[in-house]
């Protein structure tokens, strides 16, 4: 019932707003903080909002696991905020996911609260594994309440690319000093996004006869900062408009936690149907996501960084 209200309840919207969210889409990046790789981790987050800006995008969401924020990686935490990134509180420490008693998950919390507090860009946004749809019903709904209570705005993701695969294949044909050719690889990288972004189009517009609002989640790799700008010049050719986060996540009409309690992938499961809407955390990389990403490098005559 819950869930035929919620359909009608959109189909009414893109009557009155047919165009209002057309092909708008959201950059957010996850595995922040991480230690360096073929890139040094400070390089690659400066060239990464470096490239950003220079292809016109000048705020993206940065989803921040309090853990990897220590006296090494301040200086990039620093960069995210001093350039205005949308900062999003991702716990303290995604292994208490596993933890049978919910008030584990507020202590995780406030540990990333009280350090994210101090920055500028961070406003109470959050992301935590519980709000991806997956885990037990009644832990996911006290956290639910806890967020509501404590004036957290619940963030979401409807498009994840396993573009951290692509790269694990890049630095090892690096660290074993070989060459790659970087362009047929950014060529590869940005067809694999697009792909995923063109399919959620397709079908939401499909169900819902609009194009709704994409959150498209990558990670801030090596890859992502070479390739970013040939990503959003491949959106902005296919009429899509990237926009900042704060957008979305402060508008309640669109962001659906505040339409329904809703998160965003067991909405999907009502209304779209989409298979990201039906993962389980962790979100690993399948053998059939795997063999998908090989033929995207062998398109590009890449064989060479496929395992043997």
């Amino acid at each position: 019932m819950r869930a035929k209200y919620l359909s009608a309840l959109f189909l009414i919207a893109s009557q009155f707003f047919p165009c209002a969210y057309a092909r708008d889409i959201v950059l957010a990046f996850d595995s922040t903080l991480t230690r360096s790789t073929a890139l040094d981790g400070t390089a690659r987050t400066k060239m990464l909002i470096n490239n950003m800006a220079r292809a016109d995008v000048k705020q993206a969401m940065f989803l921040i696991k309090t853990k990897t924020l220590t006296a090494n990686t301040i200086n990039r935490m620093m960069y995210y905020d001093e350039t205005g990134q949308l900062i999003v509180n991702a716990s303290h420490n995604y292994s208490l996911l596993h933890r049978a008693k919910s008030y584990g998950y507020p202590i995780d919390i406030m540990k990333a609260e009280n350090a994210l507090a101090p920055y500028v860009n961070y406003h109470n946004h959050i992301t935590h594994p519980y709000l991806d749809g997956g885990g037990d019903a009644e832990l996911q709904q006290q956290l639910q309440r806890y967020l509501a209570e404590h004036n957290y705005f619940p963030v979401y993701v409807t498009t994840q690319v396993h573009d951290e695969y692509m790269n694990k294949l890049y630095q090892a044909r690096i660290e074993s000093g070989r060459t790659v050719d970087i362009r047929a690889l950014e060529k590869a990288y940005v067809k694999m996004i697009m792909d995923k972004v063109l399919a959620y189009d397709a079908s939401a517009y499909l169900r819902l006869g609009t194009s709704p609002r994409q959150v498209l989640l990558l990670h801030e790799n090596d890859l992502a900062a070479y390739c970013i700008i040939g990503v959003i010049d491949a959106l902005n050719e296919k009429g899509f408009n990237v926009i900042a986060p704060e957008k979305v996540f402060t508008d309640p009409v669109v962001n659906p936690y505040f339409v329904s309690n809703f998160t965003v992938n067991l909405l999907n499961r009502y209304l779209i149907g989409l298979p990201e809407a039906k993962r389980q955390w962790p979100y690993m990389t399948s053998k059939k996501d795997q063999a998908e990403i090989h033929a995207y490098l062998r398109e590009q005559g890449l064989e060479g960084l496929i395992p043997q």
